[in-house]
């Protein structure tokens, strides 16, 4: 079905502009959005008000950031997933992913059943990489193998389908309660996704400077047009959890790129789902 896509007022948050800005988190404790620049090296906060932001910098690239029960943060750097030092964002590994060592772990998030769901990317074409679930007890298990790149990763509202992005095979994926492949359709170059309070899935198109919604069964719903091509990742935030926070990378002499958007879309978000596991700090 095809979708016309929309024109979006969209608010630009402040003079950051990111070299590959991605994991937007929104942190309801204090009304602030986080992300990473990845390629930056850098964790920022973000007042989405004023437009003011404060960066981390002293600690290894992070390529996502989930928050924890107990307070504080996981990130995802190499194939380590860590704690967060709030000070200094330096990262206190706390368990290695199995899987070929030249694969780096991209996206994760916290699903609605309580799993930090994360995968890595295979850059030689050969489809090594793979979907991690890890509980709990930090112990990781593949939910889908012969990933190209892993991207987005999120959970329907009641944590019973997965939804799954691969950049590489053009694909978004829709897993069951059991974790076995019930729906896929071809995106193109699909990057970021969340799911919505209605149960829809908003993905980035990295390259088409777009955002798409589909329906809780993959059908395309919506597509919003944003004044930036390298579109990275989406979150929803804000007190009533009803705007859109769009990441972007730069792109050559794109005046917008590497900028962060942000604009009421008439949908309601979900609060970001807290990991717990038995260890400290």
């Amino acid at each position: 079905m095809a979708v016309t896509p929309e024109d979006v007022d969209w608010a630009v948050l402040g003079d950051l502009r990111c070299a590959l800005g991605e994991s937007p988190v929104w942190d309801d404790s204090v009304g602030r959005l986080h992300l990473v620049d990845v390629t930056g090296h850098a964790i920022w906060t973000v007042d989405p008000d004023t437009g003011a932001a404060h960066a981390l910098t002293g600690g290894r690239p992070v390529t996502a950031l989930v928050p924890r029960a107990g307070g504080g943060w996981l990130g995802v750097s190499g194939r380590d997933l860590g704690s967060v030092d709030p000070h200094a964002g330096t990262l206190r590994p706390l368990v290695s992913l199995p899987g070929p060592a030249d694969l780096a772990l991209n996206d994760a998030v916290c699903g609605r059943d309580g799993v930090l769901y994360v995968g890595s990317v295979d850059r030689t074409g050969a489809n090594r990489g793979a979907l991690h679930a890890v509980g709990a007890d930090l112990r990781p298990r593949v939910v889908a193998a012969g990933v190209g790149a892993s991207n987005g990763v999120d959970t329907s509202p009641d944590g019973q389908v997965l939804y799954h992005a691969d950049t590489f095979a053009g694909t978004v994926t829709a897993y069951g309660p059991d974790r076995r492949r019930v729906a896929s359709v071809p995106v193109d170059r699909p990057d970021g996704l969340t799911v919505d309070a209605g149960g829809g899935v908003w993905v980035a198109l990295w390259g088409s400077g777009m955002v798409r919604r589909y329906t809780a069964d993959l059908a395309p719903d919506r597509a919003l047009r944003v004044p930036a091509p390298l579109v990275t990742n989406v979150a929803f935030g804000g007190p009533d959890l009803r705007r859109l926070f769009v990441t972007t990378a730069r792109s050559g002499d794109a005046e917008l790129s590497g900028a962060v958007f942000a604009a009421d879309v008439g949908v309601c978000g979900l609060p970001p789902a807290r990991f717990a596991t038995g260890q400290p700090g």
